[in-house]
């Protein structure tokens, strides 16, 4: 199953073998998995789609930060030009915000370029980032994307299937080392996140990138191909994608195909938990059992390993009214990361449920000491 992005920017596809990576740092050969040559990762790019052959290079083409003359004058109305930079941006967000004004929300499933956020007000972190930037700028504010390194996180998205998210919002530079960041989902950062820039270029793959895995998950195989492809010319580095791409290919039926594009996910990131699940899979159901095996260990140690997972899959137990079982896995979580305040607060949520009240409140102070403490 593809990524999708709710208010956080998809990355990549989690298999339903649950196999990840575990938490170490190893490369591709320590993985024993041969990194295809350069001739076959390129033949994956030019492989035709539809029988044709399209320039990715133009087309698809979203334009993610492109305005229209509603937007600009929206801009002028809202925001005059005689204000300082720091007022200019107070006036952007209350305009953008408000209800009587533009009443932006966020959808938990869908990827939008400006105009489009701009023309539903609403969309998902990359979708509102991206309205954002582009009426920043309008406005003569000097905006940027801005990764956020938000601690792991996991959906279930059916029950053989799982998504990794990550989450981009933006900066606005007023000079001088004074920098602000505007989230717009803002109960998925924390100032304390680590953070980098990242330029239009990469931020336009992974709007393809989401794209085409909605395409992928609405059986619009033709159309996927060609987003990926897309995100892939924009930023080949990008390990995730080719792990998207690989799944396409997977479910084409072209598994010597989808293997190079896995491989080639591990040869950049050779720490990717969704392209070892992936790629396992795949040796599983084509009999290579010993390279399958290889790769469960991982998964297996990972799991073990990995609060944030055994979070998610509380998360999940919790969905389907099993609290016995989400609150065993959310108390193997706690032993392994006694200093994450998300889990505190589950755990009181799953007391709470269960009438007991006495520990719902006792998790729910501690949630709160240590949310504290990390401000």
């Amino acid at each position: 199953m593809p990524t999708f992005s709710k208010n956080l920017l998809a990355a990549a596809i989690m298999s339903s073998l649950l196999a990840c990576s575990n938490t170490g740092t190893h490369d591709a050969t320590q993985l024993d998995i041969q990194p295809p040559s350069a001739e076959e990762v390129t033949a994956l790019l030019h492989l035709k789609n539809g029988g044709e052959n399209v320039d990715v290079s133009v087309y698809p083409e979203d334009n993610i930060l492109a305005l229209n003359a509603e937007m600009r004058y929206f801009v002028e109305e809202n925001v005059p030009a005689a204000l300082s930079p720091r007022a200019r941006l107070s006036y952007l967000l209350d305009s953008m915000i408000r209800p009587s004004q533009l009443g932006l929300k966020y959808d938990p499933g869908i990827t939008l370029n400006a105009t489009e956020t701009f023309q539903q007000r609403t969309g998902n972190c990359l979708s509102l980032t991206s309205l954002f930037i582009a009426l920043a700028r309008e406005a003569k504010l000097n905006a940027y994307y801005n990764e956020v390194t938000i601690p792991p996180s996991w959906d279930m998205v059916s029950d053989n299937s799982m998504v990794f998210y990550k989450h981009i919002n933006a900066i606005v530079d007023f000079g001088n080392g004074d920098k602000e960041v505007v989230d717009l989902s803002v109960d998925n950062y924390e100032y304390h996140y680590p953070q980098h820039q990242v330029n239009e270029q990469q931020a336009a793959a992974q709007h393809y990138n989401n794209r085409g895995a909605e395409f992928l998950n609405s059986g619009e195989n033709d159309k996927a191909h060609l987003y990926f492809r897309r995100a892939l010319f924009l930023d080949p580095k990008a390990g995730h994608i080719w792990g998207n791409l690989g799944t396409l290919l997977r479910r084409q039926g072209r598994t010597h195909d989808a293997e190079i594009a896995y491989r080639h996910a591990l040869t950049l990131n050779a720490n990717d938990q969704v392209a070892i699940s992936n790629l396992g899979r795949l040796y599983s159901e084509q009999g290579q059992h010993a390279e399958a095996r290889k790769l469960e260990i991982i998964a297996e140690n990972f799991r073990k390993q990995n609060p944030f997972l055994l979070y998610s899959y509380a998360k999940a137990e919790y969905e389907k009214g099993a609290y016995e079982e989400a609150l065993d896995l959310i108390q193997q979580a706690i032993k392994l990361r006694k200093d994450e305040y998300r889990f505190y607060r589950f755990a009181s949520l799953i007391y709470f449920r269960q009438g007991n009240l006495i520990r719902a409140q006792q998790f729910s102070d501690k949630a709160s000491r240590l949310k504290l403490s990390s401000e």
